[in-house]
């Protein structure tokens, strides 16, 4: 007989001189609570450690058998125990405590006991009985006996991390666990269980799972279907999401310097390819997404809400009639639930599945992505579906608002699925050589009818380093028309018309200006310019910017970058703005906007300059144009360029450079670029180091050039690197990437006898010559956009 079968056969004797032989022999003694000799509480002993007697004397067995039996009972009774929110009579409690104040539950009392006391190894082990080896042969629960078990101990885990914060950190200490609800995705009452522990699990984390580290997960994802499929999309956004792989999430400084790290792993990317691998997966996920009836919808009734409100009171009138509650399912593989709730998950899991696309589109593999959502007629299904949306604007009289909700309040189920809906549709369109598959095919008529312009927009330096690609004049794909959209709009000019209805203050109208500035953005095409000038964008736009008095951040910033696509190198977009600010007031109250929003607008600036000086170039109408224009007259002088420097690189610092702001530094390039190719470079960095002088002789430019010097050496390791996409720069501004370069390189030289070079003028402020941030250049991953990112 060997020492651990009779420690556990005798140790729990009710002979005490069974026992004291028994620890004699064996050399265990007593270890954990249920040792003690009863369930009574005695004196100095607190509630939760009497309410877990039962508990773990239930648990501490031997899995299978009558043991099995005794574990049921005590998963049930500390389920029960860790739902309780106050102490109420409970017959496995000798006294009864009041909640007051801030008091901790009792729930959470109870959980932190249970961990402490080693809890949440007796329920893996039951949990993990018969699992067989998760790496190499894992077995999935069957439809045995043992079922039962398995849900109340996922029931109790669950429980647990809700009740206790440091539950799902230990969880997660192993991928054990989260392997073994991996793997039981696909089990018909499990399911739901799995994938609450997997988000409890992966919230906890610090790091992002790799997905690689779950053995036969292709196999698994392959196996999910319908609504079992869009409900895992929440987990699979957080493995796909790029935040969550910096430890900085804002600073470009600082995630620059991550990514070089010997350490970094693009877990992103990894995670990515993984789930781009999985057979079919982009089809189910582009079908739920699109999925047609859409509901709630009923004829004549105008407002969003209401339709709402129908849905709920009809269905209730229904159970009462019924005397019962109805059970249906949400959609094909959702589950059943009550009506209310049915709907609301379907929209919540058509929300993930609409997000986690828009991750796909925005990483490593985004040309890939878009060439396959294309062939999927992934516009075409959401132009049908952007058919059922009720914007504010064709929303009839809006329904009386709660307590707390002001009158313009827009709170509605469906705002997060419009949001992601037209998030997915800008990053579809961003770069992308399908985006004309917003347009219905006789819009794509339409804008072969065009005209070129008469002048090809190109910005030419003046030595040979000009890509003669770049000269050439941009030639259109031609979509498949299997692909684009029926019926007489596309989903671009729909997406146009609810933005011209759609109030000032409506939250929407960040997203539907970055919808289409999205379908502009890269290689300018004149006919996609005059195709939106016909729709008059351009004036709605420029008008809600000057003639609404209250303005949300992100909304000016939209609207800028809006404008600054439609009027680069376009001489129409120009007349036309022109024409729009015809008087002293507008102009003034637009130069206004422009100068006190400098990060928000210095898209639209840069792409002003840019105009200024193709006009110029061009030499006739065009020429006479800008030197006429009021309007263009702020954007085409030299002393308007040096201020525009000035106050960009004045709002940056290196440290605090931003996804949002870091496109005022190439702003700030492209004037210097401008003036480099005119031979006044040197010019204009003497009027930097001038500005701001006073009688006292201080030069306050000597700071700023300073600061721009930083930040150019920043730009270098930004950009350079070998892997580094930067023909994004190029197609966005005309400029051949190896003169942003050169323009750099002359800039931060360190030869003190380059007129061109910052430190000729600020030498005498350094004791050394200015260093590099990094010594490497290892790592540098290619997700993070080379134009302005957003």
């Amino acid at each position: 007989m060997s020492a651990n079968h009779l420690h556990r056969t005798k140790f729990r004797s009710q002979n005490i001189m069974s026992r004291l032989t028994t620890i004699t022999m064996t050399g265990e003694g007593p270890s954990s609570l249920s040792f003690l000799p009863d369930d009574r509480q005695h004196q100095g002993m607190e509630t939760e450690t009497v309410a877990l007697l039962p508990v773990l004397r239930r648990l501490e067995v031997m899995v299978g058998g009558e043991g099995a039996a005794n574990s049921l009972s005590g998963l049930r009774l500390l389920l029960e125990h860790l739902s309780l929110r106050v102490v109420q009579a409970n017959p496995m409690l000798s006294v009864q405590e009041e909640m007051e104040g801030n008091q901790q539950p009792l729930s959470e009392k109870i959980g932190a006991k249970f961990v402490s006391e080693g809890g949440l190894q007796l329920v893996l082990t039951l949990l993990m009985a018969g699992s067989g080896n998760l790496e190499t042969n894992p077995r999935l629960v069957g439809d045995t006996g043992n079922t039962r078990l398995k849900q109340l101990a996922m029931d109790v885990l669950c429980q647990l991390c809700l009740v206790n914060k440091k539950a799902p950190e230990l969880l997660g200490e192993s991928d054990e666990l989260l392997i073994f609800c991996f793997h039981h995705l696909n089990h018909p009452t499990l399911y739901e269980k799995c994938c609450l522990m997997i988000e409890h699990i992966l919230m906890a984390r610090n790091t992002t799972l790799n997905l690689c580290a779950i053995p036969h997960l292709q196999k698994v994802l392959g196996g999910l279907e319908g609504g079992r499929l869009a409900s895992f999309c929440k987990l699979l956004a957080v493995t796909v999401s790029d935040l969550d792989i910096f430890e900085n999430k804002s600073s470009l400084y600082q995630q620059n310097l991550q990514k070089r790290a010997s350490s970094f792993i693009p877990v992103r990317d990894i995670n990515q390819e993984l789930i781009l691998s999985v057979p079919n997966l982009l089809s189910k996920l582009v079908e739920h997404a699109s999925r047609l009836p859409y509901n709630p919808r009923y004829a004549s009734t105008p407002a969003e809400i209401d339709h709402w409100m129908r849905f709920i009171d009809d269905h209730i009138s229904d159970e009462i009639a019924m005397g019962e509650p109805l059970q249906i399912e949400s959609y094909p593989g959702g589950g059943l639930t009550d009506p209310s709730n049915s709907l609301v998950n379907d929209l919540v899991d058509r929300v993930e599945v609409l997000y986690v696309l828009g991750l796909l589109l925005v990483g490593k593999h985004r040309k890939q992505v878009q060439k396959e959502l294309a062939d999927l007629q992934l516009i075409p299904k959401l132009s049908n579906l952007f058919d059922s949306f009720i914007w504010r604007s064709n929303g009839g009289r809006q329904r009386t608002r709660l307590p707390g909700h002001y009158p313009g309040c827009e709170c509605s189920p469906e705002v997060a699925l419009k949001i992601q809906f037209l998030r997915l549709v800008h990053s579809f369109c961003d770069h992308s050589d399908y985006k004309h598959l917003l347009m219905s095919r006789c819009e794509w008529d339409e804008l072969g009818r065009i005209p070129p312009p008469p002048t090809p927009a190109t910005v030419k330096p003046s030595s040979s380093l000009m890509d003669p690609a770049l000269s050439a004049p941009t030639t259109q794909i031609t979509p498949d028309s299997t692909l684009m959209c029926r019926g007489t709009q596309g989903l671009l000019t729909k997406i146009v018309e609810v933005l011209k209805k759609e109030p000032t203050t409506s939250t929407f109208r960040f997203w539907l200006c970055r919808a289409v500035e999205s379908y502009l953005r890269g290689g300018t095409s004149y006919s996609d310019q005059i195709f939106l000038l016909r729709r008059g964008l351009l004036q709605h736009i420029t008008a809600s910017l000057i003639q609404t008095e209250v303005r949300q951040k992100e909304t000016i910033q939209s609207s800028f970058d809006l404008l600054g696509e439609m009027v680069k190198f376009n001489f129409d977009a120009c007349k036309q703005m022109d024409s729009i600010l015809n008087s002293e007031p507008k102009l003034k109250k637009g130069m206004i906007m422009v100068n006190n929003n400098l990060i928000d607008s210095n898209m639209f600036i840069r792409a002003m300059v840019l105009a200024c000086d193709h006009f110029i170039q061009a030499g006739g109408e065009m020429a006479e144009f800008v030197t006429n224009s009021r309007l263009m007259k702020h954007f085409r002088e030299f002393d308007k360029h040096v201020q525009f420097v000035v106050q960009l690189v004045s709002i940056l610092n290196v440290t605090d450079l931003t996804q949002e702001n870091v496109s005022c530094l190439n702003t700030s390039l492209v004037i210097l670029m401008l003036a480099a190719r005119q031979e006044r470079l040197p010019d204009m960095i003497l009027r930097l180091l001038d500005y701001g002088e006073d009688p006292s002789g201080f030069r306050a430019g000597k700071s700023l050039l300073k600061n721009l010097k930083l930040l150019l050496v920043f730009w270098q390791e930004h950009y350079l690197h070998k892997d580094k996409d930067c023909s994004t720069l190029e197609k966005s501004s005309l400029i051949p990437f190896t003169f942003w370069k050169n323009t750099v390189d002359q800039l931060v030289s360190e030869d003190h006898t380059q007129p061109t070079a910052i430190i000729h003028y600020i030498q005498n402020l350094h004791s050394a010559p200015f260093s590099r941030s990094y010594t490497t250049r290892q790592g540098m991953g290619e997700e993070m956009d080379t134009e302005d990112p957003m």
